[in-house]
């Protein structure tokens, strides 16, 4: 694949995409706050993407292996139109779970296959650079989305989804233009798929790819916690639009600049201290939002959890995609674990909320992180045995 073209497919697609849909994941539920919308409701539309993406993820990873990895990669950059021309004209609750179901569907079938895809490309040494690059990309678009998400929201309720729109639509046209132009690709059965990046002992492996997997699933609870039941606590506080989504920014951008450290470093794939060390910090900054409402003391914990966000992230999904077959299900299970957290944090977080306070399923995620540390050390002490 030409040099040009590369860039623009791996890493300012994914840029613009999120930056896209991180406006319209910001503005969904303070929409539906404005029309009345309870906690646990807020919850349940969290919950319709998160069910779908890890059901369909999977066949739609296992499909990518048979079927060229670009073909689903443009198939759901043209689905991710839908949810915003619906929710340009939602007025109804039926709508929003429609929207955010066909979001999942697009992210499904969109981002296994460009994971995979950015793997199978060129020298195998190169992946965590590779790797770091897209990570630094698509966490920059959703960065700078709610931000614009939050100011849009403020000026009109339904200019965020507009935008998204529009974004949608530059993109699909885009890769319809630049994967129309391409040779075929290879199916993922033939293409660098003899060794590992890093080949390593199978135990060692194994134990890296299953802590991350256990961190990643934990922070994803917590940010999904963030994303879809923090902002009422927001509204309640009297704090406005724009700066929640300025706390958007700041969480996504401090996991950017994290994602992008990890790339250009070398050697931590199989350190095990550091992805400890940030989960530590990100139960301190969910601690922090339990016990205060400033928010100079919010922006602190977003810096937190962004940051331990980017850890397991990096972790996670170099893990999944350094193996020598099949990358396309195991980027899936990557996608998989992470919305599992993404389901389980809005709806569990909505129902505390529901039942608590506000306040509540913050120490809740912290709760969770801490369990998934000790099962990690857990697993440290099984892996020294053996």
């Amino acid at each position: 694949m030409r040099a040009e073209k590369k860039y623009l497919i791996f890493y300012f697609t994914p840029f613009v995409l999120e930056m896209g849909m991180g406006s319209l994941i910001m503005a969904v539920p303070l929409l539906a706050i404005s029309m009345g919308f309870s906690s646990i409701i807020l919850g349940t539309i969290g919950f319709v993407p998160g069910i779908t993406y890890i059901l369909l993820c999977f066949p739609f990873g296992k499909l990518s292996e048979r079927w060229h990895r670009k073909n689903l990669v443009l198939a759901g950059s043209f689905i991710y139109l839908l949810p915003s021309l619906i929710l340009c004209f939602s007025s109804r609750l039926y709508q929003f779970y429609l929207a955010m179901f066909l979001l999942a569907v697009a992210s499904a079938m969109f981002w296994p296959s460009l994971e995979a895809w950015i793997a199978e490309e060129e020298s195998r040494q190169s992946l965590t650079r590779r790797m770091g690059w897209f990570n630094t990309s698509w966490s920059t678009g959703m960065a700078v989305g709610p931000l614009i998400g939050g100011i849009f929201f403020g000026i009109d309720l339904k200019l965020p989804f507009y935008f998204s729109l529009l974004i949608s639509a530059a993109i699909f046209f885009i890769l319809l233009r630049e994967i129309r132009k391409s040779p075929p690709l290879p199916t993922g059965k033939r293409v660098n798929q003899t060794t590992p990046s890093f080949p390593d002992p199978p135990a060692a492996a194994s134990f890296y790819l299953y802590i991350s997997r256990v961190a990643n699933f934990t922070l994803w609870f917590s940010l999904g916690v963030i994303k879809y039941i923090f902002p009422k606590l927001s509204t309640n506080l009297g704090i406005s639009s724009s700066f929640l989504g300025f706390l958007m920014f700041i969480l996504s951008f401090s996991q950017t600049l994290t994602l992008y450290w990890f790339g250009k470093l070398h050697g931590w794939q199989y350190q095990l201290y550091p992805i400890l060390l940030f989960q530590l910090l990100a139960v301190t900054g969910l601690i922090l939002i339990f016990m205060s409402n400033s928010i100079f003391i919010f922006l602190l914990a977003f810096i937190l959890l962004g940051t331990a966000a980017g850890t397991t992230y990096s972790y996670s999904l170099f893990h999944s995609i350094n193996v020598p077959l099949q990358k396309g299900p195991s980027a899936a299970v990557h996608e998989i674990v992470l919305g599992t957290g993404g389901l389980i944090g809005p709806l569990v977080g909505g129902a505390v909320a529901q039942q608590y306070s506000l306040h509540t399923p913050y120490i809740l995620a912290a709760l969770i992180i801490a369990a998934g540390i000790f099962l990690q050390l857990l697993a440290r002490k099984k892996h020294r045995l053996t």
